[in-house]
Protein backbone atom coordinates (compact mmCIF):
# COMPACT_ATOMS: atom_id res chain seq x y z
CA UNK A 1 0.00 0.00 0.00
CA UNK A 2 1.47 3.32 -1.07
CA UNK A 3 1.62 6.04 1.59
CA UNK A 4 0.27 9.39 0.43
CA UNK A 5 2.18 12.55 1.39
CA UNK A 6 0.18 15.70 1.74
CA UNK A 7 1.15 18.85 -0.12
CA UNK A 8 1.79 20.58 3.20
CA UNK A 9 4.17 17.85 4.39
CA UNK A 10 5.97 17.88 1.03
CA UNK A 11 6.45 21.65 1.18
CA UNK A 12 7.71 21.42 4.76
CA UNK A 13 10.25 18.76 3.75
CA UNK A 14 11.42 20.85 0.77
CA UNK A 15 11.74 23.91 3.04
CA UNK A 16 13.69 21.88 5.60
CA UNK A 17 16.12 20.66 2.96
CA UNK A 18 16.61 24.18 1.59
CA UNK A 19 17.38 25.40 5.11
CA UNK A 20 19.82 22.50 5.55
CA UNK A 21 21.46 23.36 2.23
CA UNK A 22 21.75 27.04 3.19
CA UNK A 23 23.29 26.05 6.52
CA UNK A 24 25.81 23.84 4.76
CA UNK A 25 26.67 26.66 2.33
CA UNK A 26 27.18 29.07 5.23
CA UNK A 27 29.43 26.56 6.97
CA UNK A 28 31.34 25.97 3.74
CA UNK A 29 31.76 29.71 3.23
CA UNK A 30 32.97 30.09 6.82
CA UNK A 31 35.44 27.19 6.42
CA UNK A 32 36.67 28.57 3.10
CA UNK A 33 37.30 31.97 4.70
CA UNK A 34 39.20 30.31 7.56
CA UNK A 35 41.31 28.33 5.08
CA UNK A 36 42.00 31.51 3.10
CA UNK A 37 43.07 33.36 6.27
CA UNK A 38 45.22 30.40 7.30
CA UNK A 39 46.83 30.30 3.87
CA UNK A 40 47.63 34.02 4.08
CA UNK A 41 49.19 33.49 7.52
CA UNK A 42 51.25 30.57 6.15
CA UNK A 43 52.47 32.76 3.29
CA UNK A 44 53.41 35.46 5.78
CA UNK A 45 55.13 32.87 7.99
CA UNK A 46 57.09 31.47 5.02
CA UNK A 47 58.16 34.98 4.09
CA UNK A 48 59.30 35.73 7.64
CA UNK A 49 61.03 32.34 7.84
CA UNK A 50 62.86 33.03 4.58
CA UNK A 51 63.96 36.47 5.79
CA UNK A 52 65.01 35.01 9.14
CA UNK A 53 67.01 32.26 7.45
CA UNK A 54 68.74 34.79 5.20
CA UNK A 55 69.51 37.01 8.20
CA UNK A 56 70.90 34.12 10.27
CA UNK A 57 73.05 32.95 7.34
CA UNK A 58 74.57 36.41 7.02
CA UNK A 59 75.05 36.73 10.78
CA UNK A 60 77.08 33.51 10.85
CA UNK A 61 78.59 33.22 7.38
CA UNK A 62 80.10 36.69 7.16
CA UNK A 63 82.15 36.52 10.38
CA UNK A 64 83.10 32.86 9.80
CA UNK A 65 84.30 33.68 6.28
CA UNK A 66 86.27 36.62 7.62
CA UNK A 67 87.83 34.48 10.33
CA UNK A 68 88.74 31.78 7.79
CA UNK A 69 90.41 34.37 5.56
CA UNK A 70 92.27 35.80 8.54
CA UNK A 71 93.31 32.32 9.63
CA UNK A 72 94.56 31.60 6.11
CA UNK A 73 96.72 34.74 6.25
CA UNK A 74 98.07 33.78 9.67
CA UNK A 75 99.16 30.37 8.38
CA UNK A 76 101.62 32.09 6.02
CA UNK A 77 103.57 33.70 8.87
CA UNK A 78 106.16 31.71 10.80
CA UNK A 79 105.83 31.80 14.57
CA UNK A 80 106.96 29.88 17.63
CA UNK A 81 105.98 26.18 17.81
CA UNK A 82 103.38 26.98 20.48
CA UNK A 83 101.80 29.74 18.37
CA UNK A 84 101.86 27.52 15.28
CA UNK A 85 99.98 24.85 17.21
CA UNK A 86 97.37 27.37 18.33
CA UNK A 87 96.97 28.71 14.77
CA UNK A 88 96.56 25.19 13.40
CA UNK A 89 93.95 24.36 16.05
CA UNK A 90 92.07 27.61 15.34
CA UNK A 91 92.03 26.97 11.59
CA UNK A 92 90.86 23.37 12.04
CA UNK A 93 88.00 24.35 14.35
CA UNK A 94 86.91 27.13 11.99
CA UNK A 95 86.85 24.70 9.06
CA UNK A 96 84.75 22.25 11.08
CA UNK A 97 82.36 25.01 12.13
CA UNK A 98 82.01 26.30 8.58
CA UNK A 99 81.29 22.80 7.27
CA UNK A 100 78.59 22.12 9.88
CA UNK A 101 76.96 25.54 9.43
CA UNK A 102 76.86 25.02 5.66
CA UNK A 103 75.01 21.73 6.15
CA UNK A 104 72.59 23.25 8.67
CA UNK A 105 71.72 26.17 6.40
CA UNK A 106 71.46 23.94 3.34
CA UNK A 107 69.12 21.57 5.21
CA UNK A 108 67.00 24.58 6.25
CA UNK A 109 66.83 25.79 2.64
CA UNK A 110 65.80 22.32 1.49
CA UNK A 111 63.08 22.18 4.18
CA UNK A 112 61.83 25.61 3.10
CA UNK A 113 61.84 24.61 -0.58
CA UNK A 114 64.42 27.28 -1.42
CA UNK A 115 67.02 25.27 -3.34
CA UNK A 116 66.65 26.55 -6.88
CA UNK A 117 69.56 25.79 -9.20
CA UNK A 118 71.91 28.56 -10.35
CA UNK A 119 74.02 27.27 -13.21
CA UNK A 120 77.52 28.49 -13.96
CA UNK A 121 80.74 27.26 -15.50
CA UNK A 122 82.47 24.93 -13.03
CA UNK A 123 86.13 23.99 -13.16
CA UNK A 124 85.93 20.58 -11.49
CA UNK A 125 89.66 20.27 -10.91
CA UNK A 126 89.76 23.53 -8.94
CA UNK A 127 86.55 22.65 -7.14
CA UNK A 128 87.98 19.32 -5.96
CA UNK A 129 91.21 21.00 -4.92
CA UNK A 130 89.30 23.45 -2.75
CA UNK A 131 87.08 20.80 -1.17
CA UNK A 132 90.05 18.53 -0.40
CA UNK A 133 92.04 21.44 1.07
CA UNK A 134 89.24 22.12 3.55
CA UNK A 135 89.76 18.61 4.99
CA UNK A 136 93.57 18.72 5.06
CA UNK A 137 93.52 18.56 8.85
CA UNK A 138 91.64 15.25 8.75
CA UNK A 139 93.70 13.85 5.87
CA UNK A 140 96.96 14.60 7.69
CA UNK A 141 95.65 13.43 11.05
CA UNK A 142 94.80 9.99 9.63
CA UNK A 143 97.75 9.84 7.20
CA UNK A 144 95.42 9.38 4.24
CA UNK A 145 96.43 9.50 0.57
CA UNK A 146 94.19 11.18 -2.01
CA UNK A 147 94.35 9.92 -5.59
CA UNK A 148 92.18 11.75 -8.12
CA UNK A 149 91.52 11.05 -11.79
CA UNK A 150 89.51 13.85 -13.42
CA UNK A 151 89.14 12.99 -17.10
CA UNK A 152 87.83 16.41 -18.08
CA UNK A 153 89.80 19.14 -19.82
CA UNK A 154 86.96 21.63 -20.04
CA UNK A 155 84.56 23.17 -17.54
CA UNK A 156 81.05 21.82 -17.10
CA UNK A 157 77.78 23.65 -16.53
CA UNK A 158 76.27 22.99 -13.12
CA UNK A 159 75.39 24.58 -9.78
CA UNK A 160 78.71 25.32 -8.07
CA UNK A 161 77.29 25.79 -4.58
CA UNK A 162 75.41 22.49 -4.69
CA UNK A 163 78.36 20.60 -6.19
CA UNK A 164 80.65 21.99 -3.50
CA UNK A 165 78.27 20.84 -0.75
CA UNK A 166 77.77 17.40 -2.34
CA UNK A 167 81.51 16.78 -2.72
CA UNK A 168 82.33 18.17 0.73
CA UNK A 169 79.97 15.76 2.46
CA UNK A 170 81.02 12.66 0.53
CA UNK A 171 84.74 13.41 0.83
CA UNK A 172 84.30 14.25 4.52
CA UNK A 173 82.62 10.88 5.09
CA UNK A 174 85.33 9.10 3.09
CA UNK A 175 87.97 10.67 5.37
CA UNK A 176 86.02 10.07 8.59
CA UNK A 177 85.35 6.40 7.85
CA UNK A 178 88.69 5.50 6.27
CA UNK A 179 91.17 3.37 8.17
CA UNK A 180 94.43 5.09 9.01
CA UNK A 181 97.03 5.22 6.26
CA UNK A 182 94.62 4.14 3.52
CA UNK A 183 93.87 5.73 0.16
CA UNK A 184 90.83 7.63 -1.04
CA UNK A 185 90.30 7.46 -4.79
CA UNK A 186 88.29 10.01 -6.75
CA UNK A 187 87.26 9.30 -10.35
CA UNK A 188 85.40 11.87 -12.46
CA UNK A 189 84.27 11.18 -16.01
CA UNK A 190 81.54 11.89 -18.54
CA UNK A 191 79.42 8.95 -19.63
CA UNK A 192 76.92 9.81 -22.32
CA UNK A 193 75.16 12.98 -21.15
CA UNK A 194 76.00 12.43 -17.51
CA UNK A 195 78.75 13.54 -15.16
CA UNK A 196 79.81 10.54 -13.08
CA UNK A 197 81.73 10.94 -9.82
CA UNK A 198 83.03 7.92 -7.88
CA UNK A 199 84.61 8.40 -4.44
CA UNK A 200 86.11 5.25 -2.89
CA UNK A 201 87.62 4.65 0.54
CA UNK A 202 88.81 1.67 2.57
CA UNK A 203 87.12 1.63 5.95
CA UNK A 204 83.96 0.73 7.77
CA UNK A 205 81.52 -1.35 5.76
CA UNK A 206 77.93 -0.08 5.43
CA UNK A 207 75.69 -3.10 5.85
CA UNK A 208 73.01 -3.78 3.22
CA UNK A 209 70.17 -3.47 5.74
CA UNK A 210 71.02 0.22 6.11
CA UNK A 211 70.63 0.88 2.38
CA UNK A 212 67.29 2.67 2.79
CA UNK A 213 68.29 4.50 5.96
CA UNK A 214 71.72 5.89 5.16
CA UNK A 215 70.31 8.95 3.36
CA UNK A 216 67.78 9.77 6.10
CA UNK A 217 68.23 12.92 8.14
CA UNK A 218 69.86 12.57 11.57
CA UNK A 219 70.45 8.87 10.89
CA UNK A 220 73.79 7.37 11.89
CA UNK A 221 74.18 3.70 11.09
CA UNK A 222 77.75 3.16 12.20
CA UNK A 223 77.44 2.73 15.95
CA UNK A 224 80.46 0.41 16.08
CA UNK A 225 82.83 2.29 13.81
CA UNK A 226 86.42 1.08 13.80
CA UNK A 227 87.60 3.96 11.64
CA UNK A 228 86.17 6.89 13.58
CA UNK A 229 87.95 7.70 16.81
CA UNK A 230 85.26 10.12 17.93
CA UNK A 231 81.59 10.64 17.01
CA UNK A 232 80.97 14.08 15.54
CA UNK A 233 78.51 15.64 13.14
CA UNK A 234 74.75 16.03 13.06
CA UNK A 235 73.77 13.20 10.72
CA UNK A 236 72.66 15.73 8.09
CA UNK A 237 75.33 15.20 5.44
CA UNK A 238 73.99 12.39 3.26
CA UNK A 239 70.37 13.56 3.53
CA UNK A 240 71.49 16.98 2.26
CA UNK A 241 73.51 15.33 -0.52
CA UNK A 242 70.54 13.18 -1.55
CA UNK A 243 68.25 16.24 -1.81
CA UNK A 244 70.80 18.30 -3.74
CA UNK A 245 71.55 15.48 -6.19
CA UNK A 246 67.81 15.03 -6.77
CA UNK A 247 67.41 18.78 -7.41
CA UNK A 248 70.06 18.50 -10.14
CA UNK A 249 68.21 15.62 -11.88
CA UNK A 250 70.79 13.16 -10.64
CA UNK A 251 71.13 9.96 -8.65
CA UNK A 252 73.34 8.81 -5.80
CA UNK A 253 74.07 5.28 -4.66
CA UNK A 254 76.83 3.30 -3.00
CA UNK A 255 78.37 -0.14 -2.90
CA UNK A 256 80.10 -1.33 0.25
CA UNK A 257 82.20 -4.35 1.15
CA UNK A 258 84.90 -5.22 3.66
CA UNK A 259 87.48 -4.07 1.08
CA UNK A 260 86.01 -0.71 0.07
CA UNK A 261 83.00 1.61 -0.06
CA UNK A 262 82.23 3.59 -3.21
CA UNK A 263 79.71 6.41 -3.43
CA UNK A 264 78.63 7.18 -6.99
CA UNK A 265 76.97 10.44 -8.02
CA UNK A 266 75.47 10.69 -11.50
CA UNK A 267 74.41 14.18 -12.58
CA UNK A 268 72.73 15.19 -15.81
CA UNK A 269 75.03 17.49 -17.76
CA UNK A 270 73.60 20.87 -18.67
CA UNK A 271 74.18 22.06 -22.22
CA UNK A 272 75.73 25.50 -22.36
CA UNK A 273 73.37 26.84 -25.02
CA UNK A 274 70.36 25.67 -22.99
CA UNK A 275 71.63 26.84 -19.60
CA UNK A 276 73.13 30.08 -20.89
CA UNK A 277 70.22 32.17 -19.67
CA UNK A 278 70.77 30.82 -16.16
CA UNK A 279 74.56 31.18 -16.11
CA UNK A 280 75.77 33.15 -13.12
CA UNK A 281 78.42 35.78 -13.57
CA UNK A 282 81.88 34.62 -12.62
CA UNK A 283 81.14 30.88 -12.49
CA UNK A 284 82.80 29.35 -9.45
CA UNK A 285 85.29 32.18 -9.09
CA UNK A 286 83.62 33.24 -5.83
CA UNK A 287 85.26 30.27 -4.17
CA UNK A 288 88.75 31.41 -4.99
CA UNK A 289 88.70 35.21 -5.23
CA UNK A 290 88.91 35.82 -1.49
CA UNK A 291 92.04 33.73 -1.14
CA UNK A 292 93.64 35.28 -4.22
CA UNK A 293 93.02 38.73 -2.79
CA UNK A 294 94.72 37.75 0.43
CA UNK A 295 97.97 37.19 -1.46
CA UNK A 296 98.32 40.94 -1.76
CA UNK A 297 98.73 41.36 2.02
Amino acid sequence: MTETISDKALLEEIERRFEQKNTMLEELEFTTKKLYDLNEKLKETDSVKGEFLSLIKNVFNNPVSSLLNLSSMMQKNEDSPKTEKIKSFLNTELLKLNFQLTNIFMAAEIEAGEIGSYFSEVNLEKLFEEVISSFTYLIEEKSLAIESHIALQEVVISDTKKLHCILSNIISNACEYSFRGKKITINVDIKGKNLVIDITNTGDMILKEYKKEVFNRFKKVDKKSKARESVEGLGLGLSVVNALVDSLDGEIDYESSEEKTTFTVVLKLQEKNVAEALLGEGGNEFMFDDFDDMKEF
